[in-house]
């Protein structure tokens, strides 16, 4: 049994309830992961989760939320798992240090890619222009500060690629 420690029993499905309810509270980004998850073919379970707020199950199709996160939580957790999904990530392995790299870089790309889509540039720039603080812009764009975090270094890079053009052109 995977640590997560999913109590199979007491899961529960919100899959019909749950896109409309979403998509009518979200302003900045039209990017729905409970969209993509059905476009996919995925299956939404949500429980109790102890060590993660989300888990993505490939042998099952399935994405298990866990019960107890907030709307943002949740939607910046399923936009990962579905992240995980499409990239057709598994389990790597025992743990090992090579297990352990494998495990960190399918996280990395999955929230990136999860970032990317939840945070579109011309959104990101916008909010960027008048929010005081982490907080605020995360608020404001329905992201967790994580996610904000993540799609702050991805625009780094870009910018910084942008630049190394400039220089070298």
């Amino acid at each position: 049994m995977p640590s997560h420690a999913f109590d199979d029993a007491r899961a529960t499905t919100r899959r019909e309830t749950v896109p409309a309810q979403r998509r009518a509270t979200q302003s900045c980004s039209p990017y729905s992961p409970w969209d993509a998850a059905e476009e996919l073919g995925l299956h939404i379970r949500y429980g109790p989760l102890r060590d993660s707020w989300a888990w993505w199950v490939p042998s099952r199709s399935l994405i298990i939320v866990a019960n107890q996160l907030t709307e943002v939580e949740e939607r910046c957790a399923l936009a990962h798992e579905v992240e995980h999904a499409r990239r057709n990530d598994d389990e790597c392995g025992h743990n090992t240090a090579l297990a352990s790299l494998c495990a960190r870089r399918q996280e990395a790309r999955a929230d990136e890619a999860a970032a990317r889509k939840l945070i579109p540039v011309v959104d990101l720039e916008a909010v960027l222009r008048w929010a005081t603080s982490p907080e605020e812009a995360a608020q404001e764009l329905s992201v967790t500060e994580h996610m904000l975090r993540v799609r702050l270094r991805i625009r780094r890079r870009e910018l910084e690629c942008l630049d190394t053009l400039r220089i070298a052109g």
